[in-house]
């Protein structure tokens, strides 16, 4: 993306399509200099047949993002989170911990750990 210098979008939108344009999408960004809201959006026009590029700042750029923000099919900070899921996965393990409630009862937690270290509470059991 390009402002007032050359920086990388914080997030990239991918777009329905409509009657008008397919292959739409929409980088979103800041200015690291001026901190203005940047937007780039790419879309084809199937009339036409050619690439449509708008540039909007500020203000305009966030109303752009506030209008097109339904049309949404998926984005790349959607998709990296999805990606580091704190859920264990694969091979997993279990590990069984013994800790005092506020009585001082003694309950038993039972955890599934995985090999990346992402654990899940599975049980409680209080030891009589």
């Amino acid at each position: 993306m390009r402002h007032c210098c050359e920086f990388d979008a914080f997030d990239i939108w991918y777009l329905k399509d409509n009657e008008e344009y397919t292959n739409r999408t929409m980088f979103i960004g800041d200015c690291p200099i001026c901190n203005k809201h940047v937007v780039h959006l790419y879309q084809r026009n199937n009339k036409t047949n050619t690439i449509i590029f708008i540039k909007k700042i500020g203000e305009t750029a966030y109303q752009i993002t506030k209008d097109l923000y339904k049309e949404i099919v998926y984005s790349r900070n959607a998709l990296n989170k999805m990606k580091f899921n704190p859920k264990p996965f694969g091979w997993r393990y279990g590990v069984n911990k013994i800790k005092s409630d506020k009585n001082g009862n003694k309950v038993v937690e039972q955890y599934a750990v995985d090999f990346f270290g992402n654990s899940e509470l599975i049980k409680k059991n209080k030891i009589l």
